[in-house]
């Protein structure tokens, strides 16, 4: 912990008790990226990308790793995602179709990776053994396009029909990723224009409705940048469009910063740049607009998921996002998304990058894994109004949720880095989990009520750890971020 330059700033926080909505159990939920599972381009030590990946590649993940599923099974129940950019170049290379006769299906010549049968069955049992839900992105990009540019579902209907006959558990299935980006990625030649995605969403939902009932239809995952918004807009059009009849969830994917290893920045990852409350707010300003773009369609009654939330775009900014720096925003933003009506936030991602909960190397824990954790055993399904924050600035972050127990808990954020907030809770007697670093802010190590957490005793002392029961107010060192319980 950095030493105090500054005496303690001073707050009241009330907590409301009006009810804003009810989250679902996968709230918080997770990516683990195409490019990670198959073994694509994916973010190393290079710096630069062509087409919007990385000049890096990687190995496809050891899903019989038992470190990988020591530490990915306590954060189920969520749903987990296979998606990102390489998502719209793959192919799918089961090579029987039940429907089809059970004729070889070779995959097309253009697609420069295959998704085979036998990595798609080890996943979903690795998933179904942790209890997870998976959420799939299926290709929209131009690989799948007919000469005359409409959608060609052919791999997508063989995708869907082994999945259903072998009872895997996606739920979910996401119509390309990052659609707006197309121009960006592939060229104004290979785009595909807005008009013809929103034939196709139509087209891709009915399928999944008769070859998958009962499972969701997603999209467009568009790209939203910090301050400027959604280039190449696609939310609006959709949520105006007849095709929004067949939209279950609508996704977006939000980064608010921009690591260094990308030449396209609109803010620069630093490591004070989401300490700033006006930065942080800027999640919930992209809910709006959502929320906006469907109020007036046949899918004003759809759900909104942010299908990729990373703490900075291009794989994370190395030294800050695998830190404890990245922890306070991470906590924050789940209070700000929930707050602002967010269905779901799946975290870029589970590995991989600096911005992965887990590193990429040993699966070790990151600070945000941790955090993840206590989010999802203290934070109630309940969401309330914002609580009242009384105080001489705008450094503390407070938001409110109860379990249907009646069990109200308030996650509060203490951005000052170099001064301690007293704060004034005023509910009589509470209990405590304080999560502050260990070694400096740009730490990799983390601590629970005074102890560290470590990859040999995390996991035991997050599950029987005893709040520490306190009375008036809390002293939250300078960084730090608390559950209190009353």
């Amino acid at each position: 912990m950095t030493p105090e330059k500054r005496p303690p700033a001073r707050y009241r926080v009330t907590p409301n008790p009006v009810i804003l909505h009810t989250l679902g159990p996968n709230y918080l939920s997770l990516t683990i990226d195409t490019s990670v599972l198959i073994g694509g381009h994916w973010w190393g030590e290079s710096r630069g990308t062509k087409e919007g990946l990385s000049r890096d590649t990687t190995l496809p993940l050891d899903l019989e790793n038992h470190e990988l599923a020591k530490w990915s099974a306590p954060l189920a129940p969520c749903l987990i995602r296979v998606g990102g950019t390489e998502a719209d170049r793959i192919g799918y290379g089961f090579h029987h179709d039940a429907e089809a006769g059970e004729v070889p299906v070779p995959p097309a010549s253009g697609e420069p990776f295959v998704l085979k049968g036998k990595l798609w069955e080890q996943f979903n049992l690795w998933a179904k053994k942790l209890a997870f839900e998976v959420l799939f992105t299926v290709s929209a990009g131009p690989e799948t396009r007919n000469p005359d540019g409409s959608w060609d579902s052919t791999g997508a209907q063989r995708l869907i029909r082994n999945t259903v006959r072998k009872g895997y558990p996606v739920v979910a299935w996401e119509f390309g990723n990052e659609f707006n980006a197309y121009p960006f990625l592939y060229g104004l030649q290979r785009s595909v224009p807005n008009r013809q995605y929103l034939k196709d969403f139509a087209v891709f939902a009915n399928l999944v409705r008769l070859l998958a009932p009962g499972t969701l239809t997603v999209g467009p995952a568009s790209a939203i940048w910090p301050l400027i918004g959604e280039p190449n807009p696609i939310i609006p059009a959709l949520g105006r469009s007849p095709a929004a009849a067949f939209l279950d969830v609508l996704s977006f994917h939000y980064y608010p910063q921009q690591s260094s290893r990308g030449a396209v920045a609109i803010r620069r990852a630093k490591e004070t740049t989401l300490l700033n409350a006006r930065n942080l707010n800027g999640a919930a300003r992209w809910m709006r607009y959502s929320k906006r773009s469907l109020s007036r369609g046949p899918a004003r009654d759809a759900e909104i998921w942010l299908t990729e939330a990373g703490h900075a775009l291009y794989g994370g900014q190395p030294g800050v996002s695998d830190t404890w720096l990245s922890t306070p925003w991470w906590l924050d933003q789940l209070g700000l998304l929930a707050q602002s009506g967010a269905s779901g936030v799946f975290r870029q991602s589970l590995v991989g990058g600096d911005y992965g909960l887990l590193d990429p190397k040993d699966f070790s824990p990151r600070p945000d894994y941790f955090a993840s954790l206590l989010w999802k055993r203290c934070m109630g399904p309940q969401v309330h109004l914002p609580p009242t924050v009384v105080g001489r600035d705008k450094r503390l972050r407070a938001y409110h949720h109860s379990h249907a127990n009646g069990t109200q808990t308030m996650l509060v954020i203490n951005l000052h880095r170099r001064r301690s907030s007293l704060v004034d809770l005023g509910t009589g007697t509470f209990r405590v989990q304080l999560l502050e670093s260990v070694g400096g802010f740009a730490s990799r190590r983390i601590a629970l009520n005074g102890a560290e957490l470590t990859t040999s005793t995390g996991l035991l002392r997050i599950r029987k750890e005893k709040p520490e029961t306190l009375q008036g107010e809390i002293k939250l060192p300078p960084l730090s971020c608390a559950f209190v319980e009353f």
